[in-house]
């Protein structure tokens, strides 16, 4: 019986090692600052936690913006495009991202926010997890695609990774 119960514990504390337990690595801090602004248009993105990202968009244009997910990109710290999924309500998640999503109309002189993520991360963000960047040095991109005007603009950030605090 003593060994049984070994094993079984010895099973536990492996599950829990893995992140299959609800143990799971402490998260980069991450820092969203701009680096191509859009003139009369002040967007901030912060960082929610986990997978989750808020866009805040303050149009002080006297004519409506478009802001196009399906032309918004979060490019990782390796170089890879994901295409961005505009979230109706992050405690609501689709079952998988939508072939096409409609983009956002902005009222002149209105604010507009919303949350998102990258479409291949809907099951990381069932889960509760947070991937790690590949490579913690380099940033990642965030590429926010609008219409204003009849033209396509568009808005960058930089995405900074700080490791966890040590203990």
């Amino acid at each position: 019986m003593h060994k049984s119960y070994l094993a079984i514990s010895c099973v536990f504390f492996v599950v829990l090692l893995s992140g299959c337990g609800t143990l799971h690595k402490a998260e980069h801090e991450q820092i969203v600052t701009v680096s191509k602004p859009i003139k009369s248009v002040p967007i901030t993105v912060s960082y929610q936690g986990g997978v989750f990202y808020r866009v805040q968009i303050n149009n002080t244009l006297p004519t409506a913006i478009t802001l196009a997910w399906d032309e918004s990109v979060y490019v990782t710290t390796a170089g890879e495009s994901v295409r961005i999924l505009h979230l109706r309500n992050k405690y609501n998640l689709p079952e998988r991202a939508p072939a096409q999503q409609a983009s956002s109309p902005i009222a002149p002189n209105s604010q507009f926010q919303a949350d998102f993520i990258g479409d291949d991360w809907l099951d990381c963000a069932r889960r509760s997890c947070t991937p790690q960047p590949k490579d913690g040095f380099k940033n990642a991109r965030i590429y926010l695609a609008f219409n204003i005007k009849g033209k396509r603009v568009t808005w960058q950030g930089e995405v900074a990774f700080v490791p966890p605090k040590q203990p």
